[in-house]
């Protein structure tokens, strides 16, 4: 059968054409299908470069929100972990109240008791951890920065413990004859007070008196330095007073006052005699008594504080002890070792606790968030509840009341709110974590916002558009379905075909 030429006709053209269309309409389905522009990056043309770069950039943000939201749930540990200290320590500055013993001196057996439990209270908390990451320890993460309050307390083997170390320093400021490690002597009418060559004890910081007929001299000359008071003609009157003042192991002032009295002297009393001699031996008397009873109370306190502050190292400082034995006439501390000292912190020791742990949580931005169990805000709680709990105020102690009360007043002092404001108070420390906790959260809000803004603009280049899809779809359809009937039309095309 002869054919018409198809020269006129270009068929293989409109083959071309239609599978052209056709690779589009396939290409239109598979968009619809995923609602995608492109399967491959190649599809998507020099669109790609931005593409990778905007998803670039929101990994890099995930990233940071995933780091924000560890830091969160770290910095919300924290704050429940400083809340609680706070209250402890409110507690215990209510409880520090100076005075009597109580009902039947309850308070003597009670306050001791208390404080124990709130110090290990306070090392427990100090030993939290969040996912075996312990958070009071700056960077050494991995183990416990704080021994437990039964080792810090009563020591491990050969290693001794606070309690033994407070009473080693007791010994040591006391002396053996519970002066105070201060020399009480008079030669005719002069009496004469001075220090032992020691760091312990009491030290004499001045002293004045009332009466124009009593020469005193400032403590000064040695070392060791002394102070004198010296009777004359005439007597000193009835009512004149000679104070003395001292500074005690932990750094506090205190004074004795006696008072001269024509008949039988009481305590804190001196007899004015019948001569210089005598007034002077009097008051040699006078004095003796009354050093020894402010040694037996106040100083034995004060010795405790200075005991917890040796004990107790902060940033940069050693573990102190007494260098003896024996002890009642030791000279001078020495650095405790792990070998024969219970060392209580085993933590890093930062002068920048806050930077020991650090988080980038945005480009250019890092929050510190590290926190150390021998900042002073923490050390000073300690030291304060370690004192009290290893007292003991036996009623049959006629020093028991005063040395509760000197207690009691050093504690209201060392726990006073108005340390809020110095750096590494633990409000201080809240307040540090608070701004890095607000700063994360800030930060979060940020990324948020701009990844939501990166993510539409990743839409629209990857994004397939429904609507303009399916009209190109239905319009695509359409000229195919023309396209391959005019095609099959002419691929039939002869001239019997055509004569008909």
């Amino acid at each position: 059968m002869t054919s018409v030429g198809k020269t006129m006709f270009p068929l293989a053209n409109g083959i071309k054409n239609i599978t052209a269309m056709k690779a589009r309409y396939d290409q239109l389905q598979t968009q619809l299908a995923s609602g995608e522009k492109a399967s491959t990056l190649a599809e998507m043309g020099s669109d790609r470069y931005f593409d990778l770069a905007l998803r670039q950039r929101m990994a890099r943000m995930e990233g940071y929100q995933q780091s924000i939201s560890t830091v969160n749930l770290r910095l919300e540990v924290l704050d429940t972990v400083m809340s609680r200290l706070d209250t402890i320590e409110s507690d215990a500055r209510a409880a520090a109240i100076s005075g009597g013993g109580g009902t039947s001196g309850i308070n003597f057996q009670t306050t001791p008791t208390l404080a124990g439990s709130r110090f290990d209270e306070v090392l427990t908390l100090l030993n939290t951890d969040v996912a075996g990451r312990y958070m009071f320890g700056g960077n050494r993460t991995d183990s416990q920065p704080v021994a437990t309050s039964s080792d810090v307390m009563n020591g491990v083997g050969a290693r001794a413990g606070f309690k033994q170390v407070a009473g080693e320093r007791k010994l040591a400021d006391l002396g053996a004859d519970h002066l105070g490690r201060l020399d009480i002597s008079r030669v005719t009418d002069t009496v004469t007070l001075a220090e032992e060559t020691t760091v312990f004890g009491m030290k004499l910081s001045g002293i004045t008196t009332t009466s124009a007929n009593i020469a005193v001299t400032a403590p000064g000359g040695g070392p060791p330095p002394a102070l004198t008071v010296k009777f004359g003609t005439p007597l000193p009157n009835a009512g004149d007073k000679v104070q003395v003042s001292f500074t005690m192991p932990d750094g506090t002032e205190e004074q004795i006052v006696l008072v001269a009295t024509s008949g039988t002297p009481g305590d804190g009393e001196f007899q004015i005699g019948a001569d210089a001699d005598a007034t002077a031996a009097s008051f040699e008397t006078a004095l003796t008594g009354s050093v020894k009873q402010l040694a037996e109370t106040t100083l034995v306190s004060a010795s405790a504080y200075a005991a917890a502050e040796n004990f107790f190292n902060g940033q940069g400082e050693q573990v102190m002890r007494v260098d003896g034995p024996p002890f009642d006439s030791a000279t001078g501390l020495i650095a405790g070792t792990s070998a024969n000292t219970m060392l209580w912190y085993t933590g890093e020791d930062s002068a920048d606790p806050r930077s020991t742990v650090t988080a980038r949580v945005g480009e250019g931005t890092t929050v510190g968030y590290g926190v150390q169990a021998n900042e002073s805000g923490f050390i000073n709680l300690i030291q304060t509840l370690a004192a009290v709990a290893v007292q003991d105020f036996p009623d049959s102690d006629p020093t028991s009341e005063k040395r509760y009360s000197s207690m009691m007043s050093r504690n209201a002092a060392r726990l006073a709110d108005t340390k809020d404001n110095q750096p590494g108070s633990l409000a201080a420390i809240t307040v540090e974590l608070g701004l890095a906790q607000s700063t994360t959260g800030a930060i979060a809000e940020r990324h948020t916002a701009h990844s939501a803004q990166l993510g539409n603009m990743l839409e629209q280049i990857e994004a397939a558009p429904t609507e303009t899809i399916a009209m190109e779809i239905l319009a695509l359809k359409t000229r195919l379905e023309a396209s391959y009937q005019t095609t099959a039309l002419l691929s039939q095309l002869s001239l019997v075909n055509y004569m008909r």
